[in-house]
């Protein structure tokens, strides 16, 4: 995931072999890999240059919101990164001068839990977690339908205790989802804590996973029957939810 190709979309997300994104005025998603390209991701600079040109092709405002841009891109790659999190800093704060909240850096990982959700489809158990305020305690939000934890019994209020042995006590909730994503067909280890049951293990093996967009319910109101859908989030499945929940 080196090479990089432009569709107008109003937005942009930037990948750079598994670098983290910028978001612009059109799409940029990855294509074809190049060898020229291959090193990119073990390089801090070449990432930085790799943003900076982008900004410097597609910003909208040609006078970068009165940033001298070309001597950014001079201080940037001046300067020496110990790691690619330094080098996503020095990006934040260079984009951070621009002024446009829609020009904005995600990491890996942030781009990944994006593209999940605007697909549609994610790789796991199909569990919404928190962590709760008043006990910092991993909490199942909700079990998504036809799911593995739904069909293993896993319900809203449940607490995670531990994962694959794990103690979820200090964990972050982006630390409890990376431990619970992983290959389709592998398994994970629960310890689940349940008022009225008490402690137990679940073990679950990861699934792809189509996340529910669209929900329908029909209620009586007076003599007629009212139709109601909800739209949870855009994905690339709920146009054709849509069409099938709503009537002809």
């Amino acid at each position: 995931m080196s090479e990089l190709f432009r569709v107008a979309f109003g937005w942009a997300e930037v990948i750079s072999k598994g670098i983290a994104p910028v978001a612009l005025s059109v799409l940029l998603v990855p294509a074809v890999s190049s060898p020229a390209r291959s090193d990119i991701q073990d390089s801090p600079k070449a990432v930085i240059d790799e943003v900076w040109q982008i900004v410097n092709n597609e910003y909208v405002d040609g006078n970068f919101n009165q940033v001298d841009w070309q001597k950014t891109r001079q201080e940037l790659l001046g300067r020496e990164y110990s790691d690619s999190q330094e080098a996503y800093r020095a990006i934040r704060q260079a984009l951070k001068n621009l002024g446009d909240p829609y020009t904005r850096f995600l990491t890996p990982a942030q781009f990944k839990d994006l593209t999940s959700k605007t697909s549609g489809e994610l790789t796991g158990v199909g569990l919404r977690l928190a962590i709760e305020r008043h006990s910092s305690i991993l909490t199942v939000v909700e079990s998504l339908e036809n799911s593995p934890a739904t069909k293993a019994g896993i319900k809203a209020g449940d607490k995670i205790t531990r994962i694959n042995g794990k103690p979820t006590a200090l964990m972050t909730l982006e630390q409890a989802t990376s431990e619970i994503e992983g290959d389709v067909g592998t398994d994970v280890s629960l310890e689940v804590n349940r008022q009225g049951r008490g402690v137990f293990e679940v073990v679950l093996t990861r699934a792809q996973i189509e996340v529910p967009s669209v929900a329908f319910q029909l209620k009586q109101e007076g003599p007629l029957k009212v139709g109601y859908i909800k739209l949870d989030e855009f994905s690339s499945h709920a146009p054709s939810k849509w069409k099938r929940r709503s009537p002809n």
